[in-house]
């Protein structure tokens, strides 16, 4: 078949309700419900396509597919986002400032999931008592609705704004990176007061640092240059809040340089860094040398200075729901989210 040929008419967003997982596995079967298509093979690799449904068909998941074309790949990418697919449109898919949009039609997005979800709270206004579980109460709940940043970004209005702290804090620590520059997955700002920073996860573990020297460019993924490149030069209210001759060969690289770019941006207010990840997709996971599934909380505090301890937390997407939408009739668009989102084609989260 022709690429011209293997092209869909399909928009429907799919959960998990809408697949039988006995044609799971069957080359010759799509796994929506009542398909009676077959899908044909795709032009590279070793996936199929089922027209009919418009998904690609992975060995244990699917990506959005509607075609190759410019608005083929836009159709397929806003297939994956429930809640303002306009501004998706018009500022995320071709954004410069965004990394990996060719997986925003992924079922496995991460970035799918935290938009869906704390856009979806910002539009029920929940987003101060978000900050609240996140945070475990150490920072007040904010007397109005705090800024909400993805991929350090502002959501909001007709137009993106970069974060200007987090602007500065990329100039003085990242000058020279030239590839996949720090990106807070989340940001919850309140102007003069509070700055969190939420490292989302979804199927994907928390990386871990790793032996070897960084391409030139790049972020050092080793102890020494992760250090280097982001603790000795910064501030001394950052310095402070780290000790550094308590860094281990274990660090959660990742979640480092969030405590970091945090401090830095709070300048002098409070800070908080959130680790936000399903114990559903977690669930039997193993550990590896540069990849850990398990809760980080212990290692991470273990380099906080004493007064700044309280600043980080580790917290789950199904705790999220359940301590704010399960009871909330406001919760609209994010509650039926969670409770229809697929992984792997079953439910993304066990929330019972």
């Amino acid at each position: 078949m022709s690429q011209l040929g293997l092209a869909s008419e399909c928009t429907t967003s799919y959960g998990w309700g809408d697949f039988e997982l006995s044609r799971l596995g069957q080359d010759r079967s799509c796994p929506v419900k009542d398909c009676s298509e077959s899908p044909v093979p795709y032009p590279s690799g070793s996936t199929r396509v089922c027209c009919q449904h418009g998904l690609r068909l992975h060995k244990n998941t699917f990506a959005y597919f509607n075609g190759f074309s410019r608005e083929h790949r836009i159709t397929a990418s806003l297939r994956n986002f429930h809640v303002r697919r306009d501004y998706v449109r018009e500022h995320v898919l071709f954004s410069p400032d965004k990394a990996e949009t060719h997986r925003l039609g992924h079922e496995m997005s991460e970035d799918a999931v935290s938009w869906n979800v704390f856009v979806g709270l910002q539009e029920a206004q929940l987003l101060g008592a978000t900050t609240t579980f996140l945070t475990g109460g150490t920072i007040a709940a904010p007397d109005r609705e705090p800024e909400l940043y993805l991929w350090g970004a502002r959501v909001g209005g007709d137009s993106t704004t970069i974060y200007p702290a987090l602007a500065a804090a990329r100039d003085s620590l990242e000058k020279d990176v030239r590839k996949y520059r720090t990106e807070p997955d989340i940001m919850l700002v309140s102007p003069g007061k509070f700055v969190v920073c939420i490292e989302a996860k979804f199927g994907s573990a928390n990386t871990l640092a790793s032996p070897g020297a960084a391409k030139d460019g790049e972020k050092p993924h080793d102890v020494l240059g992760l250090l280097g490149r982001y603790l000795d030069p910064a501030s001394p209210q950052t310095r402070a809040a780290i000790e550094r001759a308590s860094i281990g060969p274990k660090l959660h690289s990742q979640l480092f340089r969030n405590i970091v770019f945090a401090s830095e941006m709070a300048d002098g207010c409070e800070w908080h860094v959130v680790n936000l990840v399903s114990t559903t997709q977690w669930r039997g996971q193993r550990d590896s040398p540069t990849a850990s599934f398990r809760d980080p909380s212990e290692d991470v505090r273990s380099y906080l200075a004493p007064a700044s301890k309280g600043r980080f937390s580790f917290r789950t997407w199904e705790g999220l729901y359940r301590d704010l939408l399960s009871k909330q009739q406001r919760a609209g668009a994010v509650g039926i989210y969670f409770r229809s989102k697929s992984a792997h084609f079953r439910p993304a989260f066990d929330l019972v």
